[in-house]
């Protein structure tokens, strides 16, 4: 090498010496510095990327429970309780339609039905869950009347003992799925000769339960059963369950057929308090507000409700329940937030699973809500991001479960527990 190409290369290494050492430095105070504007760290050193995060927030800005739930006439079952420091409830079934003609022997002819043997009253039995081993009695009442029988009042004034016409004495753990209790022939012929309809009122005397499958659309519903007195062939007249209110529509006869009333439920939920279930039922509703740095620019890994559970002591405490989510789909034009719940949508179907709780629990419970709050991003903004919860077998069974509400004292309020990672654009600085 020459003298000149020595002395030029003396002249300019150290300016790139120098060069090379600050690039160094500003790369490394770069991948060590957290750059919350943007992500031109992970494009100059590709081993760092956006950490996980977890939160716990306040994020329930409305909640409340709302009771009546299912509608009347929509239960699979009905629960026939007489227990008085908790549940007492009576069933309505109506026989609007009964037949006064046959044919005897299975002939050709009709004739009337003057006289019947063997009246009865079959009601299917949920046979499943715990039940008791005393002995109660199921009474059966007239409960048909001119007056307005669509008012509570006025059917619960008619459970009287003139009125009774029917009684059966079960042990509930013996008995099988179906009651056949014996009703009065001279009130049965009255009513046929008369071309009249059969109101019944069911309550159990002696402190128990029952749940009745007594109304489901038709399959296992409740009947009447009656022989003509006449046919030597015995063959049983079978009338179905079914009313006719003048000028109802369908779905109000339907509700009407089969229905229970209770006298005895469960409390309002109170102050601070949060209810799903009880009898009749409660359904709780929750609309939540999360900053839409994670709704909408993060992906969310984790999502769970934390609820504090306040311990019940109404029936079947000791039992373990589902509750199962459901999802409202009606926009902020829908008011009425019981027209949002009977709109609502199973949770199961959107990809939320049932969760189990024993009602006389107490303490923090949590909900997975992650498919839930991954559908939030998605949302037309006149859609609120919210939650409901039903308990399972609605109507059909009592036990309640109580949560503490948004009011209740900071460290029980609902919560969203949420793990997500925040949203990186792929940028050079």
């Amino acid at each position: 090498m020459s003298e000149r190409v020595r002395w030029t290369w003396s002249r300019v290494r150290g300016p790139l010496l120098a060069l090379s050492l600050f690039t160094a430095s500003a790369v490394a105070a770069a991948c060590t510095e957290n750059l919350d504007g943007g992500a031109a760290c992970p494009s100059l050193c590709p081993e760092q990327s956006e950490q996980f995060r977890d939160t716990v927030i306040e994020a329930v800005a409305l909640d409340t429970s709302l009771g009546g739930f299912p509608a009347l006439g929509l239960a699979s079952n009905l629960v026939l309780a007489n227990r008085p420091d908790t549940l007492v409830t009576r069933a309505v079934m109506r026989f609007d339609q009964l037949i006064t003609a046959f044919s005897p022997n299975g002939g050709s002819a009709i004739d009337s039905i003057t006289t019947v043997d063997s009246v009865f009253l079959k009601v299917p039995l949920d046979t499943t869950g715990r039940r008791g081993a005393a002995p109660i009695a199921v009474q059966v009442y007239d409960v048909d009347t001119t007056a307005n029988d669509s008012t509570t009042s006025v059917v619960r004034a008619l459970f009287r003992a003139d009125r009774l016409i029917g009684q059966l004495t079960v042990t509930p753990n013996t008995t099988g799925d179906t009651l056949r209790i014996p009703l009065s022939r001279t009130v049965m012929q009255a009513k046929i000769a008369a071309k009249g309809r059969l109101r019944v009122g069911l309550r159990l005397s002696g402190p128990g339960q029952l749940r009745l499958r007594a109304f489901t659309l038709g399959i296992g519903s409740s009947t009447l059963q009656y022989d003509a007195a006449s046919d030597t062939l015995y063959r049983p007249i079978v009338v179905p369950a079914g009313t006719t209110i003048s000028g109802a529509p369908s779905d109000v006869n339907l509700a009407y057929s089969v229905y229970a009333i209770t006298d005895v439920g469960s409390l309002p939920p109170g102050p601070n308090t949060l209810v799903v279930g009880g009898y009749p039922a409660y359904r709780t509703y929750l609309r939540f507000n999360v900053p839409l740095r994670i709704t909408d620019s993060s992906t969310i890994v984790r999502a769970d409700l934390l609820l504090t559970q306040r311990p019940s002591r109404f029936t079947n405490a000791a039992d373990t329940v589902a509750v199962f989510p459901l999802v409202p789909t009606t926009t902020v034009d829908v008011t009425d937030l019981r027209r949002v719940l009977d709109l609502a949508a199973e949770g199961t179907l959107t990809g939320l699973d049932t969760t189990r709780f024993v009602p006389r629990d107490s303490g923090q419970k949590a909900i997975n809500v992650l498919g839930l709050a991954r559908t939030w991003r998605a949302l037309p903004t006149n859609v609120p991001r919210a939650l409901a919860l039903r308990i399972g077998l609605e109507g059909s069974q009592p036990a309640e479960l109580r949560f503490f509400s948004r009011t209740a004292p900071a460290a029980l309020r609902p919560k969203l527990r949420i793990t997500y990672l925040p949203k990186s654009e792929f940028v050079l600085p």
